[in-house]
C-alpha cells in the first residue's frame, strides 16, 4: 500500500513538472510576441515620423518661393526674357506661384510687347523654374515658357517675333503654345488670314545644333503640321509643310549666307511632285522648275503681287472644287478680297482627268483690287470645240461660290461633235459659233444660261428651251444627263 503511494506521488511531480515547462514554453512565446509587437510599433512610429518630417521639409522647401517678393518676381520674369528673346512684357495682374504638376509662376492676363507695340494678349502664362537653390530668390533659375489661349495681331513687320525666336542662343529651354491665335492683318489693318495653333513648341536641339519649331496648326479650316530648322552654323533654313487633308507636302531649303537667298522646293500635290528653284531678294522672290517649263513665276512683296505660270500633265477638277480643298477655302475665307493683293497666274493643263472629252486647258487667272476673273481662258472639247471663256468672275455670297461670266464656243470640226454625241441627222445644222452667258453654282452644281445666240443670232425655241432648263433646276449629276440637254439643245434648235 506504501509503494503504492509512493508510485502516484511520484507519477504526479514528474506530471507537474512537465506541465511547468510546457506553461513556462507557452508563456515565454506570449512575452516574446508582446515584446515584439511593442519593438515593432516602436519602429514603425518613427518610419512615420520619419517619412512625415522628409515631407514637410520638402513641402516646406518648394513652399519657399510663395514668400517671396512678387514685384522682385515679376522684374526677375521680365529682364530674362527681354535679355534672353528680345522681347518684353507687360503685367497686367499679379505674379502667383504654383506647385503642380512642377514649380511655377502663372500669370493672367499678360501683353507681349515687341518694339514698343503690343502684338499679343497671353490669358495663360507660366515660367518654370528649376529646382536648384531656392532659399536665394538671387538664385532661382527660369526654365520652360508656356503661353496658353494668346492672340497675336500681328502684320508682316511684327513677324520678326517668331523669326528672332528661331534664333534664339543655344540653351535647355523650350517656348510652347497651346490653343492660340494669329490673327495676320494687311497694312491697313485689313484681317488676311487666322492661323490657329493647335501645339506648338520652339527648342534648341544641342545634336544638331539647330533652334526648331514643331507646330500643330490650322488655316483655313485646313489643319497641317509645320517644322521649321534653323542651323545658323551652316546658314540654312529647314521647313516642312503637312496637310494630309489637301494632300500637300513641302519640303524646302534655303542657304541664307549670301544677301540673295537661294533653295530648292519639293512640293508634292495628289501624288505628283515638282522640285522648284528659288531666289529671294529684299523686294521679290523667283522661282521655277528644274525644266524651266512646268513652273516659273515670281513674288512682288510691296506691293503684294504675284506672276507666276503653271503647267500640268494632269490634273482632275474634283481635286480643285471638292468642298474641302484649298482653293474654296481660301475663297471661303474672303483673303482674295484684299484690295492689296495682285494675282496673275497662267496655269495650262495638258489633261483634265475625270472629264475625257476636255485637253489642253489654259486658265488665266487674275485678282486685282479684290476680283477674281478668269477672262480670256480657253480649253477645247476633244478637237471638235474650242471653248473661251471671254469673261468670267468669282463671287461668293451668302456660303455659296459662283462663277458668271460668258461663254463662247467655236465649231472647228461640228460634224464629229455631232457624231460624238448621236445627234439625229436632221437636227445636224452647220453651226460656226455659240455665244452664252452663265452662272455655275459650285455648292448646287447647278448652271444656268441666258442670251444665247447661235452665229450672232437668237432662237425663240432655244429661249424656251433655256428658260425651261433654268426654272427646272436641272443638273449634269452625270454624263448621261449633259449628253441629253445636248440632244434637246440641237432638236429645239433645229426644229
Amino acid at each position: 500500500m506504501n509503494k503504492l503511494n509512493f508510485t502516484s506521488k511520484k507519477f504526479k511531480q514528474r506530471f507537474l513538472s512537465i506541465n511547468n515547462s510546457i506553461e513556462s514554453f507557452f508563456n515565454k512565446i506570449k512575452s516574446f510576441k508582446s515584446n515584439f509587437k511593442k519593438n515593432e510599433i516602436i519602429k514603425n512610429n518613427r518610419v512615420f515620423f520619419g517619412v512625415a518630417a522628409v515631407v514637410i521639409l520638402t513641402l516646406s522647401y518648394f513652399l519657399i518661393p510663395t514668400i517671396y517678393d512678387k514685384d522682385v518676381i515679376q522684374a526677375k520674369i521680365e529682364n530674362h526674357i527681354s535679355k534672353k528673346y528680345n522681347f518684353n512684357l507687360k503685367f497686367n495682374e499679379k505674379v502667383r506661384y504654383a506647385l503642380l504638376p512642377k514649380p511655377h509662376f502663372v500669370v493672367n492676363n499678360l501683353s507681349i510687347i515687341k518694339d514698343k507695340k503690343e502684338i499679343g494678349i497671353i490669358k495663360n502664362f507660366k515660367t518654370f523654374i528649376g529646382l536648384g537653390n531656392f532659399f536665394l530668390i538671387d538664385d532661382l533659375e527660369i526654365k520652360n515658357l508656356s503661353l496658353a489661349n494668346a492672340d497675336f495681331n500681328i502684320t508682316s513687320e511684327d513677324l520678326i517675333f517668331f523669326e528672332e525666336l528661331l534664333k534664339t542662343e543655344p540653351n535647355e529651354n523650350k517656348i510652347i503654345f497651346k490653343k492660340s491665335n494669329i490673327f495676320f492683318k494687311d497694312i491697313d489693318e485689313d484681317l488676311l488670314f487666322l492661323n490657329k495653333f493647335v501645339h506648338s513648341k520652339f527648342y534648341y536641339d544641342s545634336t544638331n545644333l539647330e533652334n526648331v519649331l514643331v507646330s500643330k496648326n490650322s488655316i483655313f479650316n485646313i489643319p497641317y503640321k509645320l517644322i521649321i530648322k534653323n542651323n545658323e552654323y551652316k546658314k540654312e533654313l529647314f521647313i516642312n509643310f503637312n496637310s494630309k487633308k489637301i494632300r500637300l507636302d513641302i519640303d524646302s531649303v534655303t542657304n541664307y549666307s549670301d544677301e540673295i537667298k537661294r533653295g530648292m522646293m519639293d512640293l508634292l500635290f495628289v501624288n505628283k511632285k515638282i522640285s522648284l528653284n528659288y531666289e529671294i531678294e529684299k523686294k521679290s522672290l523667283n522661282f521655277s522648275s528644274e525644266d524651266k517649263k512646268t513652273l516659273k513665276g515670281s513674288l512682288d512683296f510691296k506691293p503684294f503681287y504675284l506672276k507666276s505660270y503653271l503647267k500640268y500633265d494632269g490634273i482632275s477638277t474634283k481635286d480643285l472644287f471638292k468642298d474641302d480643298s484649298l482653293l474654296v477655302e481660301i475663297i471661303k475665307s474672303e483673303i482674295l478680297n484684299n484690295q492689296n493683293l495682285n494675282v496673275n497666274i497662267n496655269l495650262v493643263i495638258n489633261d483634265i482627268t475625270n472629264i475625257d472629252e476636255l485637253n489642253n486647258l489654259n486658265l488665266i487667272i487674275n485678282l486685282e483690287q479684290g476680283d477674281i476673273t478668269f477672262s480670256k481662258s480657253k480649253i477645247l472639247w476633244k478637237d471638235d470645240l474650242e471653248i473661251i471663256l471671254s469673261d468670267g468672275l468669282l463671287s461668293y455670297d451668302n456660303n455659296e461660290i459662283f462663277l458668271l461670266g460668258k461663254l463662247i464656243i467655236n465649231a472647228k470640226n461640228i460634224g464629229d461633235f455631232y457624231k460624238s454625241f448621236q445627234i439625229k441627222k436632221n437636227d445636224r445644222k452647220r453651226i460656226n459659233q455659240l455665244e452664252l452667258d452663265f452662272v455655275y453654282n459650285f455648292n448646287k452644281n447647278k448652271i444656268m444660261f441666258d442670251n444665247v445666240k447661235i452665229d450672232k443670232k437668237s432662237n425663240e425655241k432655244i429661249d424656251q428651251f433655256i428658260d425651261k432648263h433654268n426654272s427646272n433646276e436641272d443638273k449634269f449629276n452625270n454624263k448621261v444627263n449633259f449628253k441629253n440637254f445636248v440632244n434637246n439643245f440641237f432638236s429645239n434648235y433645229a426644229g
